[in-house]
């Protein structure tokens, strides 16, 4: 991950507006991928069992590679090999001959030193016929070898791609059952006059509803009317509600105030640290990183950075969580946060 090599020395905006390197939840190049959908999870199942092949197919082309050179070597052994008993039977022949024509030896010894020769030589192609017949027989058993890992190798390939067809056949019928759908809504279809009359009466049906849910929420103890209050009333009670623990009721005041464009870098701290106080760390995370990428000077970027951290080392990302812990340390070294902070990157490093 990007905060790995990142300079603790850069500036909060630099480090925490990196999307991807600060904040890897659905990130397929991570080490550790966290927050995936069930479709990045199966491209990552798939991308993995094809690096897997590709790593078995580099090896089986290394292991022919070498059958190659081991090949080339015996076959230039026999080469050499021949040559020289070609080169040995011209020297013994001119050797015998020189002697017979200086009378050194008598026809009787000339006759068995030929017939020696000719033994050995007889000896000599025997054993090179034997070493070819040898040499067929290795590079026939290495070839039956790669042959039989490729086999393998390309059963692989098959059983993913029926992995994928399947997949795609399930596309397929989704896309067939929405068709049938259509073709259903087509052979239903209704004239304009009918359907204004159908919304018209939906519409009646909707507001008789709202208005019937409208009476029983204000009947309630907790029912709060956005409409009647301003956006610094509604403020106000959501950071009561997170100082109660009502974490899940200041969830929905802050939203509302992020749908207002009311200070939504704070907004969106405050949902974040609701989610850290209940355990929901990878949504705490998400909306950490949101109130950075709109304002990163706020006065809460201590708590900021020590609870991302936490959230980080929650969900066993523990390098991430450093790296907060030392910008924590770095950028705001006189806060309580990053004493705090010191302390959980020194546990971290101990162990």
């Amino acid at each position: 991950m990007g905060f790995r090599t990142l300079s603790l020395t850069v500036s909060t905006l630099s480090i925490l507006s990196a999307e991807v390197s600060v904040f890897g939840a659905g990130d397929l190049d991570s080490p550790s991928p966290y927050g995936l959908t069930q479709s990045e999870r199966k491209i990552l199942e798939n991308r993995e069992s094809i690096e897997d092949v590709s790593k078995e197919t580099g090896k089986l082309e290394r292991r022919v590679e070498e059958l190659q050179n081991g090949i080339e070597t015996l076959q230039e052994l026999v080469q050499t090999i021949g040559q020289q008993n070609n080169e040995h039977r011209i020297k013994i022949a001119n050797l015998v001959e020189d002697l017979r024509q200086n009378h050194l030896v008598t026809e009787i010894s000339y006759k068995e030193i030929k017939e020696n020769i000719d033994k050995t030589q007889t000896q000599v192609k025997k054993q090179e016929v034997e070493t070819k017949k040898s040499l067929n027989e290795k590079i026939k058993e290495s070839f039956a070898e790669v042959n039989k890992a490729l086999k393998e190798q390309n059963g692989r390939l098959v059983e993913i791609e029926k992995g994928l067809s399947k997949d795609f056949d399930e596309v397929d019928k989704k896309i067939a059952t929405i068709g049938q759908t259509l073709e259903k809504i087509n052979s239903q279809y209704v004239t304009q006059k009918q359907l204004d009359f159908i919304v018209g009466e939906f519409n009646s049906f909707k507001e008789t509803v709202i208005s019937e849910f409208e009476k029983l929420s204000k009947g309630r103890d907790d029912y709060y009317d956005f409409s009647k209050h301003s956006n610094v009333e509604i403020f106000e009670e959501g950071k009561k509600n997170i100082e109660l623990g009502k974490y899940q009721e200041a969830i929905k005041f802050f939203s509302y105030l992020i749908t207002q464009h009311y200070r939504p870098a704070t907004d969106n701290f405050y949902i974040g640290e609701s989610y850290y106080f209940t355990g929901n760390y990878e949504q705490a995370i998400s909306h950490y990183k949101e109130s950075v990428a709109i304002y990163d000077k706020s006065s809460f970027m201590p708590a900021l950075l020590l609870h991302s951290g936490v959230s980080l080392e929650k969900i066993n990302d523990v390098e991430q969580a450093k790296s907060f812990y030392s910008v924590l340390v770095s950028q705001y070294g006189d806060s309580v946060e990053a004493k705090r902070a010191k302390e959980f990157l020194d546990k971290l490093n101990k162990q």
